[in-house]
């Protein structure tokens, strides 16, 4: 039988980041409509999610001590991170944070929790409770990829057309 856990245990990509108020407005989206980020769950029961406006500019300088501050608002409202441990809940398919370290301090040695549903090699995450995003009540909900499926193929694909350029040339080989 398969467990949740075998089925999220790897690297996932981040598709979509949506955020909807729990008070009917619109949807917002952010880290812009083309997030990026990744999301690791290790066999180990450890996690890692990193998240961020695909938009974001660079630094005037290349030293981030240096970043003016306006570039540092700017970068704190376009990316999030957190790591941790996940445990499971299998009945009710939902995974389970335990926040030991985030670059939104006040999330540290909090439990979030998201439902989780799959649907192939697509992973959707739904908070399990709203939380404060811009001053307002939200569910957010993510869409995510699996990496390893994708670089798996890619990688089969070389190793066939290796395979079958080494025969053709074993083939040509015998004629001369």
């Amino acid at each position: 039988m398969t467990t949740l856990k075998n089925e999220l245990v790897g690297t996932w990509q981040l598709l979509s980041y949506i955020e909807v108020p729990i008070n009917g407005t619109d949807s917002k989206f952010p880290m812009g409509q083309n997030p990026k980020g990744l999301l690791i769950y290790g066999a180990d029961g450890y996690m890692s999610v990193q998240i961020s406006n695909s938009e974001r500019g660079n630094f005037s300088s290349d030293d981030r001590y240096l970043a003016k501050e306006e570039e540092l608002k700017s970068q704190v409202k376009g990316f999030i991170a957190l790591a941790g441990t996940y445990k499971i809940d299998n009945m009710n398919a939902i995974v389970q944070y335990a926040i030991t370290t985030s670059s939104f301090p006040n999330w540290e040695g909090q439990i979030q929790e998201r439902k989780i549903d799959f649907e192939g090699d697509i992973l959707y995450l739904k908070s399990v409770d709203p939380i404060l995003s811009d001053g307002i009540k939200v569910n957010s909900y993510m869409t995510w990829r699996r990496v390893e499926k994708e670089e798996y193929l890619s990688r089969r694909e070389r190793f066939m057309e290796i395979t079958a350029s080494k025969q053709s040339k074993t083939q040509f080989e015998d004629f001369e």
